[in-house]
């Protein structure tokens, strides 16, 4: 069959048929062309959709919830002399049973609580006690310093306490007593709290600023302890700017019934407050030997001061 080619503005094209089409000459179809106002779509690391509701931030703060809860279970079985249950753990603390067996297994393989033999009850593990002994390692004092303290409980008959302070904290670095003046039980080496009712504590809390005391005061609180615990904010400062005139600081059963403490500032070369030397004697017997222990404990702590120069 004849098949006729037409040739038209010098593209061949065909009819009759496809047999015999050069398709290297056939026209290119046009490129598409889209819209000039046609912009890349960029997103925004924050618009990205989340997958299963996770980011980043959220498995922080996932974290953070669960070492706080691990601190929290902490705190309450070392606050219960018997130790608590995970019953009561879960209890105390607000959590599910599940949550609360979680930390405990957690707490408990590390070594940080125990078991009580015989009972379902747990109590802080020997991991804890390493930590006390390393708090005390970290607050060392030197002989001289020890010296120092033991003369000062020589000179007032009384257990002597050097205190300083540990980053924001207030802590009992030091102690020096003996079986006819035992130190007061609930003070130890590393002992942190209740400075708004302790000698030692108003005098160093007396060097902060008001800004570094607000902030210590809304960290730590002014929790009444006794009777005659001073808790108000205003009567406290005007405590504080007592001390500050006198440089030394007394307080009568604020911390312990029957109780008095007297504490003298430790200063380094600077002149800047480092450390506060106290000691504790019972309340009935302060009035009579203030005179006494303000100058055992002034001398002790120039004595301190000396050594740490």
């Amino acid at each position: 069959m004849m098949m006729r080619i037409l040739d038209i503005g010098g593209t061949s094209m065909y009819s009759g048929g496809w047999s015999g089409v050069r398709f290297d000459r056939m026209p290119r179809p046009p490129r598409p062309r889209f819209a000039r106002c046609a912009k890349r779509v960029r997103t925004r690391p924050h618009e990205m959709p989340r997958l299963g509701g996770m980011t980043s931030q959220g498995s922080a703060d996932t974290g953070l919830q669960s070492v706080s809860r691990v601190l929290r279970v902490l705190d309450a079985i070392g606050d219960s002399p018997s130790g608590l249950t995970a019953a009561e753990v879960a209890e105390r603390l607000g959590l599910g049973q599940a949550t609360t067996y979680r930390l405990l297994q957690t707490l408990h393989a590390a070594d940080y609580i125990g078991r009580q033999p015989d009972e379902h009850r747990y109590i802080l593990g020997r991991a804890v006690d390493r930590l006390g002994r390393s708090v005390q390692a970290q607050l060392v004092v030197t002989p001289p310093v020890r010296a120092a303290l033991r003369t000062v409980h020589d000179d007032a008959h009384a257990p002597a306490y050097l205190t300083v302070f540990r980053g924001d904290d207030i802590a009992v670095a030091h102690i020096e007593d003996s079986p006819q003046h035992p130190q007061i039980t609930q003070l130890h080496v590393g002992f942190s709290e209740a400075s708004h009712v302790t000698a030692f504590g108003k005098l160093m809390l007396a060097s902060k600023d008001e800004a570094q005391l607000s902030r210590y005061l809304a960290r730590h609180g002014a929790r009444a302890l006794t009777h005659q615990s001073v808790t108000d904010a205003a009567k406290l400062r005007e405590q504080l700017d007592e001390v500050r005139a006198q440089q030394l600081a007394v307080e009568i059963e604020e911390y312990l019934p029957k109780l008095a403490c007297i504490a003298a500032p430790v200063r380094n070369a600077a002149g800047r407050l480092v450390g506060a030397v106290s000691v504790s004697v019972q309340a009935k017997d302060f009035d009579s030997r203030a005179y006494g222990l303000e100058r055992a404990v002034r001398r002790g702590a120039w004595q301190v001061a000396a050594v740490l120069r």
